[in-house]
């Protein structure tokens, strides 16, 4: 699945010191055998920061995915929802499942809220100085189906989900186009791939016996026979 997701900061404001916190990867995954993750969140900055996380599920991962309604209140919930974290300080927020068990995949966003201490609920501080200083972090959770089917096939440098649960392809060769090999090592990509999607791979030579190509599902590592 190429989710073709980046970190979206949304502020009133573009300078760089509002963006205080480190929350990690873009995309997160609970596997099907998992019922939580635990996200390091990071402050790097000498000041105290308000951290809070909202959570929206969507319809898909992917741009052009809409907000649905969760099934029940209780179907994801994260502990805590929101902490004041010290200057250079690090803590966890644990997510945790609690949908339905069935065979579908799910994604959500992680909504990031970075503030200084005070701005989160000091109304009656200047409008400038709150758009100086707020910033949003929006990341990618993704729940694999607690009833797995997980199948592919492939040929030709194209990869297809044929199962019910996303992952991830990685390849790693000689470079279709030599300009591109910078630093004599070849060329190395990684992709998601979600159910029912096809992927093809754009710069390793697929055909040459050299390159490797594999899947990551359930932290498990498969080769691609070809």
């Amino acid at each position: 699945m190429n989710l073709k997701i980046t970190i979206l900061i949304s502020s009133l404001a573009i300078s760089m010191q509002s963006l205080a916190i480190n929350v990690g990867d873009v995309t997160s995954i609970i596997e099907a055998k998992q019922s939580l993750i635990a996200k390091e969140i990071e402050n790097p900055s000498e000041t105290a920061r308000f951290v809070g996380l909202k959570v929206q599920r969507l319809s898909s991962p992917m741009e052009g995915g809409e907000i649905i309604p969760m099934e029940s209140a209780a179907e994801i919930l994260s502990t805590p929802s929101g902490l004041v974290l010290p200057g250079t300080a690090k803590d966890i927020f644990k997510i945790i499942y609690q949908g339905p068990a069935d065979d579908q995949e799910r994604y959500y966003r992680l909504s990031w809220l970075d503030a200084p201490v005070g701005s989160s609920e000091d109304s009656t501080a200047p409008k400038t100085a709150q758009a100086s200083a707020v910033a949003q972090i929006n990341t990618i959770l993704v729940v694999a189906p607690r009833k797995q089917k997980f199948d592919y096939t492939y040929k030709d440098g194209q990869v297809t989900n044929t199962g019910n649960v996303s992952f991830r392809i990685v390849a790693a060769g000689a470079c279709k186009d030599v300009t591109k090999d910078i630093d004599g090592k070849g060329c190395r990509e990684r992709y998601y791939v979600m159910p029912n999607k096809s992927l093809t791979l754009k710069y390793t030579q697929t055909a040459d016996p050299k390159t490797n190509i594999g899947i990551w599902h359930d932290s498990e590592y498969i080769n691609v026979p070809r």
